[in-house]
């Protein structure tokens, strides 16, 4: 580097560029910062190390955006750490401009052994991400982006202004071209404010805020001795944003990943997750200024969506993506808008305690009923207690006998309510507050719950203590046949059931973060175990999420995209680890299936699991 002298000109002229490109950043992020914190609620600050962790884990070391798509996201991770290795660069870069180096000529020179390679590298990522973007142009990226291109000049004229500082060169040259790098510094603080490249800011800072639980939604607590002034502030609190959810918005990058993902989108339905659920809400919160949006949302795409979260568990930039029960609950509670496929089973869960309206149950009739020296209670639900599938009946029977075999004690609660899964799911918070109530004080004496449902598992155990204490543990029976053949209380063996695949259910993998039981389980009991396409927290939903059960039908295909995959992999047996998944598993692998090839066998976990103990031969 030349010795070079700056004019006290060319300092006005630096100062002035700097503060104004500088206020203007400054002035657009806390613009949208101040929108954020008019959101209801706070930002959480528990568990401050385990969110400080999964902030280097995702950001400086890019996990999830390589782990999902390695190549892209080591390109974006090249130009990221590129930036990384700059920023003493470019500190330094500003203070020559000012006559006060930062660095002295030996260190700077020093410091080009890691500049100059770092500097190749994120051209080599940028140029990549460019090709990917303009010419192979993937279609969940969307329309092309004219600030994405902007910004890839800016990157590359950046990097090589750079690289041509560190050579031998005139001091004319060096001059011309120092400027030139100040320029695309100082029009980087003008644009990223105002285009999805405020993610660089604000990303950190909502991986940093994300809840650790899926689904996250705003507690609608319903107090029916209210007053009616006190009512009206609930209602009308509920088409307001929270803070978490104006920060997803600001901080989203665009990228597409959560339409990719998103089953009723893929089926052929109309919701697409990152406008309807994300953008449409960006420019309402810029202009009025106002969280009070949400009664913006698109109502349609809304219903459509199965409350799976692999929007939510897809996304870079840890935004909750899902916005369904915003939609839904204020078209039930504050528009009283019912679709009609819906009111039927409302009706019925406000009558009678059950989605079917049903008065009895034989399949309960036939169980052993709790008393307090059991060690459970069998949670059926009441997909398994008044047979939604009557097929679904033998899988409990096979649970409880492993439960026999193992000397477990357990008996079903009488007058068992629906946990409230598809209220709380479809909008309906008065009639899930009803159930909540009513099943909180029937589980007041109990200790430890099982269940075949992971739905009723969620609910039971992790949506109730939201609202309140609640004293007893919930299992889901994968979870316990695991533990009973881990303990030798049960004896299997590796039977004859063909090319054994399993299907994991998004509330068990994705809300209840359960991957290894019923690996486990299946592992042990057949030597021809595969994986789907997408499995573990990646699964894709069966299409039965959401309450869409008693939907069947949307505008697309959404119940057919995972039965697809089933028969494409070519597996004999298909595994479930829920009800509602072996229902929808039941009904479409059948139409799908193609002439001459043998039906594929649909089972529960305690299916395959009672099948194979060694006790049943």
């Amino acid at each position: 580097m030349p010795d070079i002298h700056f004019s006290n000109i060319e300092k006005i002229i630096l100062t002035l560029s700097t503060l104004a490109c500088l206020g203007s950043f400054v002035y657009e992020v806390w613009r949208r910062i101040r929108i954020v914190l008019r959101g209801q609620g706070s930002l959480p600050f528990d568990k401050i190390g385990a969110r400080i962790w999964r902030v280097i884990n995702e950001v400086l070391f890019h996990k999830k955006v390589m782990g999902q798509r390695f190549w892209p996201g080591l390109m974006h991770g090249l130009v990221f750490w590129g930036f990384l290795v700059f920023g003493l660069i470019t500190i330094d870069h500003f203070a020559t401009g000012f006559g006060a180096p930062l660095f002295s000529k030996s260190f700077h020179h020093f410091y080009s052994y890691f500049g100059i390679p770092f500097a190749m590298l994120a051209l080599i990522g940028i140029v990549s991400l460019v090709y990917r973007r303009f010419i192979t142009q993937p279609v969940h990226l969307g329309k092309l982006s004219p600030t994405s291109g902007l910004v890839a000049v800016f990157i590359v004229v950046l990097m090589v202004t750079y690289i041509i500082g560190e050579m031998d060169i005139s001091p004319l040259t060096w001059k011309i071209n120092w400027w030139l790098h100040s320029a695309m510094i100082l029009a980087f603080l003008w644009l990223i404010p105002r285009s999805k490249h405020l993610h660089l800011v604000l990303a950190p800072i909502n991986i940093f805020f994300r809840p650790f639980t899926q689904p996250e939604h705003t507690l609608v607590e319903i107090d029916l001795e209210a007053s009616e002034e006190d009512l009206d502030n609930m209602l009308a609190s509920m088409t307001q944003m929270t803070m978490n959810q104006v920060l997803d918005v600001f901080s989203c990058v665009e990228c597409g990943r959560c339409t990719e993902v998103c089953p009723a989108n893929r089926g052929g339905g109309v919701l697409d997750p990152k406008n309807h659920f994300i953008l449409d809400l960006r420019q309402p919160l810029l202009e009025s200024g106002s969280v009070d949006v949400l009664a913006q949302l698109n109502i349609e795409a809304g219903w459509e969506c199965t409350t799976c979260q692999a929007c939510t568990e897809v996304c870079p930039v840890g935004n909750h993506v899902e916005k369904s029960d915003e939609i839904r609950r204020s078209e039930v509670l504050i528009e009283g808008k019912v679709p009609q496929e819906y009111q039927k089973l409302f009706t019925n869960l406000q009558e009678t305690g059950n989605t079917e309206g049903a008065s009895n149950s034989p399949l309960a009739e036939s169980l052993p009923m709790y008393s307090s020296d059991m060690e459970y209670v069998l949670w059926l639900g009441c997909f398994a207690r008044y047979g939604l599938d009557p097929d679904f009946e033998n899988s409990v029977r096979s649970f409880t006998k492993i439960l026999d075999v193992a000397n477990v004690s357990y008996g079903i609660l009488e007058n068992e309510h629906c946990s409230g899964d598809p209220p709380n799911r479809l909008g309906d918070k008065l009639t899930y507050s009803m159930l909540r109530e009513y099943n909180t004080e029937l589980l007041s004496e109990v200790k430890k719950v099982v269940t075949l449902c992971p739905h009723c598992a969620i609910n039971l155990e992790r949506e109730y203590a939201k609202y309140g204490n609640v004293n007893y543990t919930v299992e889901h029976h994968t979870q316990v046949i695991e533990r009973l053949i881990t303990e030798g209380k049960i004896k299997v063996e590796k039977g004859e059931n063909g090319k054994v695949t399993f299907h994991d259910p998004c509330n068990l993998s994705r809300m209840l973060n359960e991957l290894d039981a019923p690996r486990m389980a299946i592992t042990s009991v057949t030597s021809d175990f595969m994986e789907l396409e997408e499995s573990g927290r990646q699964t894709l939903c069966c299409g039965a999420g959401g309450g869409l059960w008693w939907k069947k039908e949307t505008q697309g295909r959404t119940h057919l995209v995972r039965a697809e995959q089933v028969v494409k992999s070519g597996a004999d047996t298909v595994v479930t680890g829920c009800n509602f998944c072996y229902g929808m598993m039941k009904q479409g692998l059948g139409p799908l299936t193609p002439d001459g090839r043998s039906e594929i066998s649909v089972k529960d976990i305690a299916d395959i699991v009672a099948e194979n103990m060694v006790s049943n031969k």
